[in-house]
Formats: C-alpha cells, structure tokens, sequence
C-alpha cells in the first residue's frame, strides 16, 4: 500500500469560553482517534493563534475521505490544502491523532495568527511545517513528563 501525507490549515471556527473551546477540541481529538485508528489513519494536530494546522498519514482514500469530512465541518473556516504527497515512512505512526498541547513558552515560538495562515505551499516549507509539528509534539510530551516527574519526586 502506497502512503501519502495531507497537511492543511484552517482558520477555528469555534465560539464561546477558553474552557469551551478547550472542551470542543478534545471530542475532535478522541473522535479523530476513534476514527483514524479504524481507518488506518495517524497524524496530528496543532491549535494555535486560532488556527489549526494538521497532518494525515496513511492510504490515499482514507485521507480523502476524511478531508472531505474535515472541509464540510462547520468548526473550520478557510481550510486550505498545504500538500498531499506520496511517503515512504510515516512520521506520526505512533498516534492516531495527537494533539500537540502547547504551554505558553512553546505557543510564543510559533509565528503570529497571519503567518501561520500566509505560509507558503511549496514542498520545502512544508516539509519544514511537519517537521515542527513532530518537534513541537515531542517537546510537548517531554515537558509533560518532566513535569509529572518533578511532581511524583516532590510528593516522595
């Protein structure tokens, strides 16, 4: 089976409280996860300055299928197609959909709401753009970590 990736951005169509917002996130993400593990599916997604940014591994129809899905959901807004290439190996192949959870001091390294929406669509920046998210995932989850790990050392 031929692997591709999809990577794409979208304005958040999402109103209502931080706490609100919050909460709306996670059922896309355990829906997401529910979903593409069924379909064979791995990826992640980043929230940002009001933007998403997500990338979609796996075969050609089963991103199809659930890009069209993601284009007809009402939470997006502006949703651009970045890239759809053939891959050799995935790079999120350990997560269904992984939601990479920014603290303050990750979030203050993106770019600001209009770069994120105004990156190019060439190959290279796009390359670069997944390479971050999986960067961005992996810092995330170490911090994470750490910090359960300082918490349990204080609690011994």
């Amino acid at each position: 089976m031929t692997l591709h990736r999809l990577l794409y951005r979208s304005d958040i169509a999402m109103v209502g409280s931080e706490a609100t917002i919050r909460q709306h996130l996670g059922e896309i993400v355990a829906t997401s996860q529910r979903r593409n593990a069924a379909d064979g599916l791995t990826g992640s997604l980043l929230q940002a300055h009001g933007v998403f940014l997500q990338v979609l591994e796996g075969s050609l129809p089963a991103i199809e299928t659930t890009f069209e899905r993601i284009c007809c959901d009402l939470r997006h807004r502006r949703v651009e197609l970045i890239e759809l290439v053939p891959i050799e190996q995935r790079l999120f192949a350990e997560w269904a959909m992984a939601p990479i959870t920014l603290d303050h001091d990750l979030e203050a390294l993106l770019p600001s709401r209009d770069a994120m929406r105004d990156f190019a669509t060439d190959a290279a920046c796009a390359q670069a753009t997944v390479d971050l998210m999986r960067s961005l995932l992996v810092a995330a989850r170490g911090r994470a970590a750490f910090r359960a790990s300082e918490a349990a050392a204080i609690v011994a």
